[in-house]
């Protein structure tokens, strides 16, 4: 991973998210850094990756915009757990790497600038930034890209839901929102 590549990719990155922070700086380096023990080239797209992000700040950009996975394609999973970390899965071979920040954004926080922190991110081998652990995913028909695997409608409310994402309760499905409240709640007009 050398510095040109660093720069080119921060600065799709930023393009994408729309200004440079510190999630952007070390998300971009923590995707190449992904793409790299994977094997896969920058700027290519790789239909057998899926990404896991633990965390929805900045840093999730910065790896959409590196890997090309997206949600709309089914290759980039948010988990929402609050944590810096994402996982890369080449589907092909069901090798998983689970990367968590080992020390990246401790060091000199309160004392270094954004251009400093930028430079040391560049400058810094991925290995000392990260830490890496293989894990296992095991991935169910609903989860994969393509086309849904299964849909039913809501016998609550008539909609439809893709993927096995419902429940079956007294035997007819009914989506999450029905079956465990909703984050939103309808108004009657």
């Amino acid at each position: 991973m050398n510095e040109k590549d660093y720069d080119e990719q921060l600065a799709k990155a930023a393009e994408f998210h729309g200004h440079v922070c510190g999630g952007i700086a070390i998300g971009t380096k923590l995707a190449m850094y992904g793409l790299e023990l994977l094997g896969m080239e920058l700027n290519q797209r790789h239909k057998n990756l899926i990404v896991f992000l633990e965390i929805d700040r900045c840093m999730s950009d910065a790896v959409q915009s590196v890997t090309g996975c997206s949600m709309g394609k089914r290759t980039l999973k948010q988990m929402y757990y609050g944590k810096f970390a994402a996982t890369f899965l080449n589907q092909d071979t069901g090798e998983a790497l689970r990367i968590t920040d080992a020390d990246a954004n401790k060091k000199f926080k309160d004392e270094e600038t954004k251009e400093e922190m930028i430079a040391r991110f560049r400058r810094t081998p991925p290995e000392e930034l990260f830490k890496v652990d293989k894990v296992r995913i095991e991935l169910g028909p609903g989860d994969m890209p393509g086309k849904p695997y299964t849909t039913a409608f809501c016998s609550v409310c008539g909609e439809k839901v893709s993927d096995g994402r419902h429940k079956l309760i007294g035997g007819k499905p009914v989506c999450r929102s029905c079956a465990e409240g909703s984050y939103y709640e309808l108004i009657e007009e």
